[in-house]
């Protein structure tokens, strides 16, 4: 058994007795133990035993679908604790002290991010209450750490570090500050001043930061323009980054739960109609459709429609944002497919990238190109 010398006998064993010897034999091969690895081997333990409990002769014993899914997820939660001391020997640690806050930009359950400075540089503070009993909120604290901290692309918001010592007990990171701060907030303050060209670039920014995540196997799964922060200070040239990865996912190892996080108007249908039990990058370049309509249009999605409408017509995978008849016909069609309905349809991050440079490149000359 588990491939060495000296193997285990297992035909004897009950099946209890077979999943600790497994995993002791993993424990032992990991020598170099860490956290993270000690958790791994309890991983495959509890892989085991939902194994042989699918395989019971009553199928009465026997898991649902659902509880293995749910199962699965825990596991990968207590991986995600695991981590929390070898994430902090891979990225910066930053006392509390040397932070100032000077405003706060957004409140949200239990955390709160703020405009701050971190040793004269201008700064995002994202801090989550160490003390709220939330698994979610914990869960995406760590997983933004783990996902965002290896990051470094000139479109994805530059990570810094994490804090430990927070006052309260609270926890935070430390990111890039953008000025301008998200897309949704800037479409709203400044749309008469965002000609055709500039949407066009910040559109061409996210597509490159996306496009790097995917590159990555990172799937955002909250791709919205909440999410996209934007620097506006230079009058030629705005700049966009992705930013808030709480939600993100790794996609070859990650398997969708029921209760999938995120605003309804930008979930792909696949997500609620139960058509894929796993992650894909198709689910972003679909919330991407709905955000080249957002600024487009600079509207929130189906803010007319009651929330009961917009969760049947994404099920059912009819409802989509109407399309103004002043739309370019080349954002039309790049917008249409991003949404189209079957997953394979929908373009990759590298073409959606391209199509934008191009129509950039195009647009620049045109009197309206400001």
């Amino acid at each position: 058994m588990a491939g060495r010398a000296g193997y285990f006998n297992s035909a004897n064993m009950s099946s209890q007795e077979f999943s600790n010897v497994v995993q002791l034999i993993w424990t032992n091969r990991l020598l170099e133990t860490s956290n993270l690895r000690k958790a791994y081997s309890e991983q495959v333990k509890i892989c085991i035993e939902i194994g042989l409990s699918c395989v019971q002769e009553d199928r009465h014993k026997r898991p649902t679908i659902q509880d293995i899914v749910d199962k699965l997820n825990a596991t990968e939660t207590e991986c995600t604790y695991a981590s929390r001391n070898d994430l902090s020997l891979m990225c910066q640690i930053i006392k509390d002290d040397d932070l100032e806050e000077l405003r706060e930009l957004s409140s949200i359950d239990y955390r709160i991010v703020y405009h701050g400075k971190w040793r004269g540089s201008d700064v995002a503070i994202k801090r989550t209450n160490r003390r709220c009993s939330s698994d979610r909120l914990r869960n995406e604290f760590w997983n933004e750490v783990s996902n965002h901290a290896g990051l470094h692309h000139p479109n994805v918001v530059a990570f810094y570090g994490i804090v430990l010592d927070g006052h309260g007990g609270s926890i935070a990171t430390v990111t890039e500050y953008m000025v301008n701060g998200s897309l949704r907030t800037a479409l709203w303050k400044n749309s008469k001043s965002l000609g055709r060209h500039k949407r066009l670039i910040i559109a061409m920014d996210a597509a490159f930061g996306m496009e790097y995540l995917h590159h990555k196997n990172i799937v955002h799964f909250d791709l919205k323009s909440d999410n996209l922060h934007v620097n506006l200070t230079d009058p030629r040239r705005p700049i966009c980054k992705v930013g808030d990865l709480g939600l993100s996912k790794v996609k070859c190892q990650t398997l969708i739960s029921c209760g999938v996080s995120g605003m309804l108007p930008w979930m792909a249908p696949e997500l609620l109609n139960g058509t894929t039990s796993l992650v894909s990058e198709k689910v972003d370049v679909y919330s991407f459709g709905i955000v080249l309509w957002e600024i487009l249009t600079g509207e929130e999605p189906y803010a007319g429609l009651h929330y009961g409408a917009i969760l049947g017509g994404i099920v059912m995978n009819t409802l989509r944002p109407p399309v103004p008849d002043s739309c370019d016909p080349e954002w039309r069609s790049l917008m249409e497919q991003c949404w189209a309905t079957e997953p394979l349809q929908r373009p990759s991050f590298t073409q959606i990238a391209a199509r934008l440079r191009s129509m950039a490149a195009a647009k620049k000359a045109q009197p309206y190109g400001n």
